[in-house]
């Protein structure tokens, strides 16, 4: 009798699958058979850390992860957390570290309230913890250039295993953060070039405008998201002077004139002229309920400056009434704001040995304004004077990151703090929650080219990279 061609390869498989049987009533059904309806709440209640482990355990988990169904859904659910970048004048650093909070039921000493836990994070009063970890890395101002004269200095010498870059050409500094989305601008001028989700590795490049002669630098920059019409946009403001002079080129102030780009389109909106007065000193971009804001100081009477996305137009509306000063001003030095949980909050330690923070409840209403923590640091040697981050909101304690590279934990009139370590740098932290929705998906139309930072420029690193940060 003649042997048909597959028939060893088939009897090859029916013993494979009788093994594979035997396997699994002797170990009980396996993680790959729950439904698809369990296993995706299993993997949205997981860290972005986590998430990114899982899809690399096997296709039907990547596929589920990488479908923007699930992504959405992960981006509902996913904590607050901070990024963290070296901040080095004479460096390029592209690389972030993300510090998340988590759940977990590991055990700690309840006399402590923070401790080292196995896996060298970091636990709050035993309800959670927090990982500096995992890292992303941020685009190349012109990734192209960089490697251009990487090979032209590769040629007859000894081959570079790191990239040369310079910081005023080829790094970019974070404007502000929204929904999982970064924009980078120009380190000296402000001017917004590049809107990035750090986590899936995506960015895209903004438009150029025209160039005017007598258009000065961008003074002030701003990105959100108009939840209406579910677009992003990025805001930038522009000093216009005038020549008063025929004979001698002498300049003079005339307006600031402002321009907004919805990403997805090809060209910059010209809003229209806003007074002097609206931008003498705008710092901490936020966005909140479809509009952002700035704070805005200096010698003006102290405000926050808010520009509406649904009406296109600027209004200012109060901070709280016990930050502003005799003059009715305030210090931007010691001042600092932004958005948790929804809201728009300020924090303040413009009085000595106090470290305050509002929070407005009822937004664009001045009376809503509601403190929620209230710390006097006078009594504690060991508190350090800067600015202070709310970074997050526990039952009766609170996280703050301090500007000289510290977190401190206050619970009950005890503080804990620790100290970023592993490069010689400052740190520069900005809030943001990791989303793994693509661009492709949260960009409306057609005029969008999304690239990514899995180039052949990400095969070579910087010296940065070889840093590693950790707590103590």
């Amino acid at each position: 009798m003649k042997r048909r061609r597959n028939s060893k390869r088939q009897e090859g498989n029916r013993v494979k699958d009788n093994v594979d049987a035997e396997i699994e009533e002797l170990e009980g059904p396996s993680f790959a058979n729950l439904p698809c309806e369990i296993t995706t709440i299993i993997l949205l209640s997981l860290p972005i850390k986590s998430v990114l482990i899982c899809r690399c355990v096997c296709k039907s988990w990547n596929t589920l992860i990488s479908d923007p169904y699930f992504a959405k859904l992960h981006f509902k659910t996913a904590p607050f957390g901070v990024m963290i970048r070296t901040n080095d004048p004479k460096r390029v650093s592209r690389t972030l570290h993300l510090l998340e909070y988590e759940e977990t039921e590991k055990f700690c000493s309840s006399d402590q309230q923070f401790c080292f836990c196995e896996d060298n994070s970091l636990q709050p009063d035993c309800n959670g913890h927090l990982k500096l970890q995992p890292k992303f890395k941020l685009p190349l101002r012109d990734a192209k250039l960089v490697l251009a004269e990487r090979d032209q200095a590769n040629n007859g010498r000894r081959k570079r295993t790191y990239i040369a870059c310079k910081p005023r050409v080829d790094k970019f500094a974070v404007l502000n953060s929204c929904n999982g989305l970064i924009c980078l601008c120009d380190l000296r001028d402000i001017d917004p070039l590049v809107v990035c989700n750090p986590v899936t590795g995506e960015f895209i490049r903004l438009p150029k405008t025209t160039r005017i002669e007598d258009m000065g630098r961008p003074i002030y920059a701003g990105f959100g998201f108009h939840r209406r019409t579910n677009e992003y946009k990025v805001i930038r403001m522009r000093i216009k002077y005038i020549d008063i002079s025929q004979d001698i080129r002498e300049w003079m102030f005339d307006c600031v004139v402002v321009q907004m780009h919805t990403l997805g389109t090809s060209t910059w909106k010209n809003i229209g002229r806003v007074a002097l007065a609206f931008v003498n000193e705008l710092t901490f971009p936020t966005c909140v309920n479809g509009a952002l804001h700035w704070i805005c100081s200096n010698g003006q009477k102290g405000s926050i400056l808010c520009f509406s996305f649904e009406s296109e137009s600027f209004r200012r509306f109060p901070p709280p009434p016990q930050i502003l000063d005799g003059n009715g001003s305030m210090s931007a030095r010691s001042i600092n704001m932004g958005e948790l949980r929804g809201f728009l909050y300020i924090c303040d330690v413009s009085s000595f040995g106090l470290v305050r923070m509002w929070v407005m409840k009822k937004y664009g209403i001045e009376e809503s304004w509601s403190k929620v923590i209230s710390i006097d640091n006078m009594g504690e040697a060991r508190w350090p004077y800067g600015l202070y981050w709310p970074v997050q909101l526990f039952k009766g304690a609170v996280l703050l990151y301090h500007s000289c590279n510290r977190f401190i934990y206050y619970e009950s009139k005890k503080l804990t703090y620790f100290k970023i370590r592993g490069s010689k740098s400052n740190f520069e932290v900005f809030p943001h929650i990791p989303s793994l929705i693509s661009l492709k998906d949260a960009v409306k139309g057609n005029n969008v080219e999304v690239l990514s930072v899995h180039s052949r420029c990400a095969k070579f690193k910087l010296r940065e990279e070889n840093e590693v940060l950790f707590f103590a």
